[in-house]
């Protein structure tokens, strides 16, 4: 997690730790279900949806500080633009991991309200 980049929402957020908290559910509610249509686009082959879906959550989060997720999501949205899947399962499981990282530091910056309800997509 760049903690730079996330500094500078929180900066934009302050005095509002409530939208700061909601922007934070909605990036990883979004994330985890964003995640499952990845899945379900790499079980059916379909790279076109491969390379927007990942070209969706990695600009969202950019915009949060998640570069992990980010650096992942470029090489499925790569793939995907090539038409080349072969590799695209693990590169999901790497967007998994790093979205549980995003999620334990942000529970530990923004507090529980950061976190999605439990049972959201993925």
């Amino acid at each position: 997690m760049n903690r730079d980049i996330f500094a500078r929402l929180q900066q934009a957020t302050a005095g509002q730790p409530d939208v700061l908290a909601e922007l934070c559910r909605d990036y990883l509610a979004e994330a985890r279900t964003t995640v499952a249509q990845l899945r379900e686009a790499i079980t059916k082959g379909d790279a076109a949806m491969v390379r927007d879906r990942a070209h969706y959550l990695k600009g969202s989060s950019m915009m949060l500080g998640a570069q992990e997720v980010s650096q992942s999501c470029a090489t499925l949205e790569a793939m995907g633009r090539d038409s080349n899947l072969t590799e695209a399962e693990p590169e999901v499981e790497k967007v998994l991991f790093a979205l549980q990282r995003v999620e334990i530091v942000l529970s530990e910056v923004v507090g529980p309200a950061a976190l999605p309800a439990e049972g959201s997509a993925a």
